[in-house]
């Protein structure tokens, strides 16, 4: 079969829809079908990672409000930008719908599929047309072949924990990365990997923090995966890669950058997974600091959590979400 899957990347939005999109479009293309990706991206570094995967077919939109519609079986919608008047003119175009959503905000859902692979889904009400089928929680999250590589392999927890992550997203308009690294600065004994993404401006300012603690600044990684399997603990946002780090059994304080993060968020204390953060914006770096030598001095709790994250997240959410659009 053939899919369009439409979803941007800005610093509004973040790379997180993309991203996640980008796992799907993996999957599809394993299964063997024609994958086309219609995207307005603004961070170069990803669209290149886009474009130079194998058997995608990019076509970039030169402005938000552009769009293409190619003929498919199928397509992906991802994006709060995308409305219900968008969705219904997929529809009217032929094609089968999947509709990626994170906060059921639309008046109504019209298409084959909604998706929210988040743990609030189930406190969601999505008012959905006839016919339309909700596919919700953690059993449906999409992680990219770089991670499915790790499925079922142990992480390994023991008492020192020593590698730490900071990773906030693709984007992290407001530099709250240098904020969190300023906040564990002090600390000694541990090893420090910064992450930053494709569309994040503030790599130079973040490189002039000095730390007790030697500090490795990464962007644009292509193999976040790798990366996570080296980690003793992490420090991010509530978007898409609180899941990837579950998945990877990688312990995490976890705080909030933008007001969807806030479902995403409660989602994961309703669980007991990962340490909540607050906002980083109004959060002292006492507070996170604090947070992070929780994790770092609480070996049982760093165990708990693992083990957690990885019962939740299994790694067979995006077949499970293509086997449901192969059965109808």
């Amino acid at each position: 079969m053939d899919v369009v899957i439409r979803a941007d990347a800005y610093p509004e939005i973040g790379t997180g829809h993309l991203m996640r999109c980008m796992a799907l479009g993996q999957s599809f293309k394993d299964r063997g079908w024609r994958v086309v990706f219609i995207t307005y991206c603004e961070a170069a570094g990803l669209l290149g990672r886009l474009t130079s995967e194998d058997g995608f077919n990019v076509i970039p939109l030169e402005s938000k409000s552009d769009n293409v519609l190619p003929p498919c079986h199928w397509a992906v919608v991802d994006g709060v930008n995308f409305d219900g008047r968008f969705h219904k003119s997929m529809k009217d175009a032929g094609y089968k719908l999947l509709i990626i959503d994170d906060m059921a905000a639309l008046k109504i859902y019209d298409g084959e599929f909604v998706l929210n692979q988040n743990i609030h889904a189930d406190s969601l009400k999505y008012n959905l047309s006839p016919g339309t089928r909700l596919l919700s929680g953690p059993e449906y999250i999409l992680l990219r072949r770089e991670f499915i590589k790790h499925r079922g392999v142990e992480k390994l927890i023991t008492d020192k924990c020593v590698n730490v992550l900071i990773t906030l997203g693709g984007a992290d308009r407001e530099n709250l990365t240098q904020k969190v690294l300023n906040s564990v600065k002090d600390i000694n004994d541990i090893k420090i990997t910064v992450v930053v993404g494709a569309g994040n401006p503030n790599i130079e300012s973040i490189k002039t923090v000095g730390t007790a603690a030697p500090v490795t600044i990464l962007q644009n990684v292509a193999n976040m995966a790798d990366v996570m399997a080296s980690q003793d603990a992490a420090v991010t946002s509530g978007g898409t890669t609180v899941w990837e780090l579950a998945f990877m059994g990688v312990p995490s304080v976890v705080g909030r950058i933008a007001p969807i993060e806030d479902y995403l968020v409660a989602g994961l204390n309703s669980r007991g997974l990962f340490i909540d953060s607050g906002w980083f914006k109004t959060a002292t770096e006492d507070e996170i600091r604090g947070n992070l030598l929780k994790l770092l001095t609480n070996m049982k709790l760093r165990k708990e959590m693992s083990a957690l994250g990885r019962r939740l997240v299994d790694g067979f959410g995006r077949d499970r979400v293509i086997e449901a659009m192969e059965a109808i």
